[in-house]
């Protein structure tokens, strides 16, 4: 394995075990941020020109 994918890897260890230790609270706070990125993405003007193209 690379150096670079072993960099990869601890990487997303350490995001995890991060969240993981967040209170219930904060982690529906991310949810609730991820939901709203979704759905502008969703009704993004360049993923309905793509869905028509």
């Amino acid at each position: 394995m690379s150096d670079f994918m072993r960099k990869v890897l601890a990487s997303k260890r350490e995001t995890r075990k991060r969240l993981a230790e967040l209170p219930f609270a904060q982690k529906l706070v991310l949810l609730e941020k991820l939901r709203d990125r979704s759905l502008a993405i969703a009704a993004s003007s360049l993923r309905q020109q793509h869905r028509l193209g």
